[in-house]
């Protein structure tokens, strides 16, 4: 065999395997932001998940769905999800913890748009828990203590 010949036929069967690992994928929702914006695009991993790691993962109520959030928690049942933007977000607190076996996919790096392409940002730190929505009820300051 020629070395082009063998050249290509290399570079195709590295293709076919990185397809079965590689993948990319495009944010839609406001579930992620600040860390990643509509439009973003991805590109994924298909490897174990850590906790801190952003995945794409089938949505537990519709595996028709993609989901990408971040891992929380790790446990023998799975992975507990929870976006960085918690008022956009329906998550772990929504779906419980969902299972890994082949359906996780890690998040690499972002590649467009160019002007936010590269490494993913750790999570923002969040001083307060906020588990997002409105209070259930307010008080005006005026009224407090009177």
């Amino acid at each position: 065999m020629r070395p082009v010949a063998l050249t290509g036929l290399l570079a195709l069967v590295a293709a076919l395997i990185a397809r079965h690992r590689l993948d990319v994928v495009e944010v839609r929702g406001r579930s992620m932001i600040p860390t990643l914006m509509p439009g973003d695009r991805l590109l994924v991993l298909r490897a174990p998940p850590r906790v801190g790691d952003i995945v794409l993962v089938l949505d537990p109520r519709d595996r028709q769905r993609e989901l990408v959030k971040r891992v929380a928690a790790l446990d023998p049942r799975g992975a507990w999800l929870r976006g960085d933007n918690p008022a956009a977000s329906t998550d772990a607190r929504t779906f419980g913890s969902v299972p890994l076996e082949r359906d996780a996919w890690r998040v690499v790096a972002r590649y467009w748009p160019p002007s936010r392409a590269g490494r993913i940002p750790d999570a923002p730190r969040v001083d307060l828990l906020d588990e997002g929505g409105e209070p259930a009820c307010a008080f005006p300051d005026v009224l407090v203590g009177t």
